[in-house]
């Protein structure tokens, strides 16, 4: 998935909220009734899990610290294609590695006795 198109789902809430019910029946979870206020918040897998995937987002966008972006960026018209292909690939890479340690994070954090939701 492109990075704009994530920022964009991430910043829209409501895209955000069909995309995790396309991924909840998608895994077999079951609609309570189809109204949208049938479960409780505090009961609902997908307002639960919400914060828990836009912190993990939150931090891929800043595995790379904005000055780096800034210099990679103005770099580009000095190098070769391939090179400036090679600096999309390791941010896009950064950010993966930023996202993978986020929610290695939380993991952890559960099988320590954290929060026993979701």
């Amino acid at each position: 998935m492109d990075n704009d198109a994530l920022s964009g789902l991430l910043n829209d809430p409501e895209a955000l909220q069909n995309a995790l019910r396309s991924v909840s029946s998608l895994l077999g979870a079951s609609d309570a009734g189809g109204a949208p206020d049938a479960v409780s918040p505090a009961d609902d897998p997908e307002a639960q899990l919400l914060p828990v995937i836009t912190g993990i987002m939150q931090s891929g966008r800043a595995a790379v610290r904005p000055e780096k972006r800034a210099l990679l960026s103005a770099l580009r018209p000095f190098v070769a294609e391939d090179v400036a292909s090679q600096f999309d690939r390791a941010l896009r890479l950064a950010g993966m590695a930023g996202m993978a340690r986020a929610a290695l994070g939380q993991l952890e954090h559960r099988a320590e006795g954290g929060e026993h939701s979701v």
